[in-house]
């Protein structure tokens, strides 16, 4: 009963970081590459006192150690496999997130108003594919726990 719960907690924490993503993919990345320089600055400025990385350095980790605790608490149980998924796909995003997107950030985000504007547009469009690239991942992720807390109810309350 505790893997379900944890199950369940941990599919809403993806479901936030799932909302986030085609959020960003949807909204802020046609912006950041709309008029290359002058969208990167815009974006700096109204970026300076928070950025996305103060949600996602909260959320990412929770859906994690949330994912882990249901992996170990139905160590093979009924969800077993597909919280094992869910947690695999779910750390593999977040190192593709370190290490493709947090480059391009800093591109963008690091450097002074006056760089190279065919460096930082074509910074934006790699994000913005690469996003999209880790929008699907969670979505694999998501369907995943979702699969495995369907399983693990169907398995508890038959």
């Amino acid at each position: 009963m505790l893997a379900h719960v944890f199950g369940v907690v941990a599919l809403f924490a993806v479901a936030l970081l799932l909302g986030a993503t085609w959020y960003e993919a949807v909204v802020m990345a046609p912006n950041y590459a709309r008029d290359v320089p002058a969208s990167i600055v815009i974006a700096r400025q109204f970026l300076a006192r928070a950025t996305p990385a103060r949600y996602f350095r909260v959320v990412a980790p929770i859906a994690q150690i949330l994912t882990l605790v249901a992996v170990i608490l139905d160590w093979h149980g009924p969800g077993y496999v597909p919280f094992l998924i869910g947690l695999v796909t779910l750390v593999l995003a977040d190192v593709f997130t370190y290490t493709f997107h947090y480059p391009r950030l800093a591109i963008m985000f690091n450097g002074s108003g006056a760089q190279d504007a065919a460096a930082l547009g074509r910074a934006a469009r790699q994000w913005a594919a690469g996003n999209v690239i880790r929008g699907l991942m969670l979505a694999v992720v998501f369907f995943a726990l979702l699969g495995g807390t369907i399983h693990l109810a169907q398995h508890l309350y038959a």
